[in-house]
């Protein structure tokens, strides 16, 4: 496991994603012999995972996605759990994609597959996965080195995403302030947490408490990044115990405020991290009823 270690030491000293990547895939290759690797990042919104880099593949001719629970891949990522399969024939289950799709240039008939699950505080946010012409290429030994390398892979990239995401905050957060900006005013009403702007009615429920958090956050501390953790653990949520409930909510709060062509608009800019965007000053009111 030295050249595990070594190649760990190297990923863990990068602070770039693409350098983290490429460090990854060229250490896999170099240092383990592995001719064709894939590292796919998963997009929750879409349910796809999206290839990051390769190694080994011909780009021409072939998607670069991979739907969830599709092929080898796509099971990887909804199971959260290694798989490996050996001993395989031009006849079996693709790697990923369907219909007839491979993910980005999968090599004809591969006899070995490995795929495992880049996990970061219990989620699944990417897959790494190698393929080879030979029977039985991945061994207990290989297995080991593919969940050690995904795991810092998932912890190096989260870390990596961090000061973007703040640094982008930061800057939004400045673009804002400039008085000559347009007053618009938000109403909720708490029986329901309807929310209205500028006596347009918006959303209600979960959502509608997002929003009108976030909005008193930023009024009373001029704050305008926030974290799914940060809106989970506050009282004020109510959240439902489900798991996912606060993505889909602030998806459809999201889309929603881009429908409406509202004066206050969310951006993600990390995993995990949401931008609150106001195009104004706005003038908060509860309505008790």
């Amino acid at each position: 496991m030295l050249d595990a270690a070594v190649l760990v030491d190297a990923i863990s000293r990068q602070s770039d994603a693409s350098k983290i990547v490429d460090t990854v895939l060229d250490g896999l290759r170099e240092r383990f012999g592995y001719r064709n690797i894939l590292l796919l990042l998963l997009d929750g919104s879409r349910g796809v995972l999206i290839t990051r880099g390769s190694r080994g593949y011909e780009r021409t001719g072939s998607t670069s996605e991979v739907r969830l629970g599709d092929g080898l891949i796509g099971v990887v990522a909804t199971d959260g759990r290694l798989i490996h399969a050996d001993g395989m024939d031009d006849e079996t289950q693709p790697a990923g994609g369907g219909r007839g799709e491979t993910v980005e240039g999968t090599v004809p008939g591969p006899l070995s597959r490995i795929g495992v699950p880049m996990i970061v505080q219990g989620k699944v946010t990417g897959v790494l996965f190698a393929e080879s012409r030979e029977r039985f290429a991945f061994g207990a030994d290989d297995q080991a080195v593919m969940t050690i390398i995904a795991c810092q892979i998932g912890a190096s990239l989260a870390l990596a995403e961090a000061p973007a995401a703040e640094e982008h905050a930061s800057k939004t957060h400045k673009s804002f302030d400039s008085p000559e900006e347009r007053v618009f005013r938000v109403s909720h009403h708490t029986l329901d947490d309807s929310i209205f702007i500028d006596n347009e009615y918006l959303i209600k429920g979960v959502a509608g408490r997002l929003l009108m958090f976030m909005l008193d956050v930023h009024q009373r501390e001029g704050r305008v990044g926030f974290t799914n953790r940060e809106l989970r653990l506050s009282a004020t949520m109510r959240l439902p115990e489900v798991k996912d409930n606060l993505d889909t909510r602030l998806l459809l709060l999201r889309r929603r405020l881009e429908e409406k062509g509202a004066p206050v608009r969310l951006a993600r800019v990390g995993r995990g991290r949401i931008l609150l965007q106001p195009h104004g000053v706005p003038l908060l009111d509860r309505v008790e009823i």
